[in-house]
Formats: structure tokens, C-alpha cells, sequence
């Protein structure tokens, strides 16, 4: 957890363990540029919607614009697409 304090280059997490050490002050995303998503519409369907949307909307993300947001899967329902 101390070297994931100091600042890492890549960080791999599910979403639920983002918010709850987001939520803690472990981590911050202030520096974030590139959001990449794995098996989106898999954790969307999963019930993990919400977690997501207040990663990239409501802790300290940078703005759309500012930071780039990639979804990769290999399937992707209509209403995401």
C-alpha cells in the first residue's frame, strides 16, 4: 500500500476496490489521462454501473477532455454502444 501512496504509472482494479480505497484517501486519480476499462460490458451487466459512474464522475477524476476514457470488450449491448 506505501508505494501505491507515492503514485503509481498503471494501476489494475476492480471497481468496487477503487471506490473503497478512493473513499479511504489511499489513492488519487487527480493525475489520471487514460481510463481504460476491460470487459466493460461484462462489469455493466454485473451490476457494477454505479461503481463506475462514480469513479469517473464524482471522486477526483479529471474531466472529460482532460482524461480519455477507453471501453474494451468483445461484445457491447445496443444502449452502450
Amino acid at each position: 500500500m506505501r508505494d501505491l501512496e507515492r503514485g503509481v504509472d498503471i494501476l489494475v482494479a476492480t471497481p468496487g476496490r477503487l471506490v473503497d480505497l478512493l473513499e479511504r484517501a489511499r489513492v488519487s486519480l487527480q493525475m489520471v489521462r487514460y481510463l481504460a476499462l476491460d470487459e466493460a460490458d461484462r462489469m455493466l451487466d454485473m451490476g457494477f454501473e454505479p461503481q463506475i459512474r462514480k469513479i469517473v464522475e464524482q471522486m477526483d477524476m479529471p474531466q472529460r477532455g482532460i482524461r480519455q476514457t477507453m471501453l474494451f470488450s468483445a461484445t457491447f449491448p445496443k444502449e452502450i454502444q
